[in-house]
């Protein structure tokens, strides 16, 4: 990386928000799906019929919650056992209210009951603001979000609800494997609620900044800072996004301080350069690696998923992303071995993780430890239950590393699957229609062989389908880069016309593949009038 003079405010800010607009999430809406149980016995626990026979037999407003957790998504069995918690204990009203969201996905409805039982919880604001936003009310969600800001804390009651899981799961008489798997699955949903619903909010208000006045610019970079405040001390998954809320809010103020000519702008570039600097790769000399702390926050996910990759019947029926291939008979053997290996490092992940199964998943289902009182400050160390765990369980963590190795390994064995390699061959185009456009005024190219005109692409790369050797069909000829990132996600640049179970392979304007229904990539085209 080469150090920028400070004389060059531009470059400067324009290399990193090419950084930081590279890691930037997608705000599009998206819904909370339902994840598949590995283990059958786990799998009836969990039913409706049986969590509400269990409910009948307790009077324990924890156990009752706990039961709630455990439903599926969507199940009106949650909304029964939630009414029973509240119906014995009214004070836990905002709990369930927020445990529905996160269980079953964020809508009008379900926010605006947040807030009406918990006015003081900066979550139901946050998530009505980005609703309003992804509708396309902006000024709507700008004030939505200032109540966010306005508010002492985003609370998930995570100290409330995780113990109420761990009771439910004795009432189950769920123990061992069958107690692990369910925890697990617990704990991957609610890290699937935060990376969908609250990873976007940070982006969300960085679009809001773009084209407001300078007032309203400087107002959104302290809300920013709040926001980092708000989920760094809501949990330990959580705090990414908080880091990645501050990096924009400073990014905001070098870009006001660079139109005011501030001597502050260097300041609040060093703080950006600073907070990315750490997730820069150094091609030649080391390739971008995860810190323990990135790797941790997977550790619930992998538990969950080891549990389908030592069952070789869920294995093999695909359930996992590696084991989609169809592979020549010359890479068969290798990949048998990558599979073996992967099956050694997930039973090895499992067999630690038995070891203390409420221990090492509920560090990740009991929020924060309880604030210090008699130290102030700013500076006083709230370590997470995460990274206390880290400390006292290292051999948890090499298992974790191991096991992500391993299934690396396992799905680098596909990678000459030919669906795969057609996907990387369109992303690769897509990267060149997205670089065109950022330095032709966000104007996508009238066609794809301009890219190589301009050497935006190079041979021996060629713009046609590995499964049927046709060009692949180019759609955004005459179009502009959406301003939102929602916008983004959506946009079809191009897709392989070759169908697959009824999908075309896609490539979408924020640079993701996708395989999209036939139906809903010529209902996309219709509407945009191609």
């Amino acid at each position: 990386m080469k150090l920028i003079p400070s004389s060059r405010p531009k470059l400067t800010l324009l290399i990193l928000a090419a950084v930081l607009t590279a890691s930037a999430p997608c705000a599009r809406a998206q819904k909370t799906f339902d994840l598949p149980i590995y283990r059958e016995s786990v799998d009836q626990a969990a039913s409706a019929e049986n969590l509400k026979a269990v409910a009948l037999k307790s009077t324990d407003p924890q156990v009752l919650l706990g039961l709630a957790f455990l439903a599926r998504v969507g199940d009106p069995v949650r909304k029964e056992l939630s009414e029973m918690v509240v119906e014995t204990t009214p004070a836990y009203a905002p709990v369930v209210a927020v445990l529905g969201i996160m269980m079953d996905g964020a809508d009008e409805r379900s926010v605006d009951e947040l807030i009406r039982r918990d006015p003081d919880n900066a979550l139901g604001y946050y998530l009505q603001g980005n609703l309003l936003y992804q509708s396309r009310k902006e000024n709507e969600s700008l004030e939505a979000l200032r109540k966010a800001a306005a508010c002492s804390e985003l609370r998930l009651y995570e100290s409330i609800t995780g113990e109420a899981l761990f009771k439910a799961l004795d009432a189950l008489n769920l123990k061992g494997r069958d107690r692990l798997c369910a925890s697990s699955w617990i704990a991957t949903r609610s890290s699937n609620f935060y990376i969908i619903y609250l990873q976007p909010l940070y982006g969300t208000l960085s679009e809001l900044a773009r084209h407001a006045d300078v007032g309203i610019r400087k107002e959104i970079s302290e809300m920013l800072l709040v926001m980092g405040g708000h989920l760094f001390n809501s949990n330990f998954n959580n705090r990414t996004f908080a880091e990645r809320a501050v990096q924009s809010a400073f990014r905001l103020k070098a870009e006001i301080a660079a139109a005011e000519k501030s001597p502050t702008m260097n300041g609040y570039v060093t703080v950006v350069q600073a907070l990315v600097s750490v997730r820069l790769s150094w091609p030649g000399i080391e390739e971008r690696k995860q810190t323990p702390l990135e790797l941790a926050s997977f550790l619930p996910s992998r538990i969950f998923r080891a549990f389908a990759v030592v069952d070789p019947a869920r294995m093999n029926a695909a359930n996992l992303v590696e084991m989609r291939v169809n592979l020549a008979d010359s890479d068969k053997a290798a990949f048998d071995k990558a599979k073996e290996d992967s099956v050694k490092a997930a039973t090895g992940l499992l067999d630690v993780a038995l070891t203390d199964p409420d221990g090492i998943v509920g560090a990740y289902l009991t929020g924060l430890p309880p604030a210090r009182t008699n130290e102030a400050g700013p500076w006083v160390s709230r370590l997470s239950y995460v990274e206390k765990l880290m400390l006292n369980r290292p051999d948890v963590f090499r298992a974790l590393a191991a096991n992500e190795q391993a299934m690396d390994a396992l799905y680098q064995a596909g990678h000459r699957d030919l669906s795969r390699s057609n996907m990387r061959r369109m992303m690769e185009i897509g990267l060149g229609i997205f670089s065109y456009a950022s330095d032709h005024d966000k104007n996508f190219p009238d066609n794809i062989n301009v890219l190589f005109e301009k050497q935006y692409l190079k041979s021996p790369l060629a713009a046609s389908s590995l499964h049927t050797g046709k060009p692949y069909v180019y759609v955004a000829a005459g179009e502009k880069v959406p301003e939102k990132s929602s916008d983004l996600a959506q946009l079809l640049l191009l897709y392989d016309d070759n169908a697959s179970q009824g999908c075309y392979q896609c490539v979408m304007a924020d640079g993701h593949g996708e395989s999209m229904p036939v139906d809903k990539v010529k209902e996309q085209l219709t509407k945009r009038g191609k």
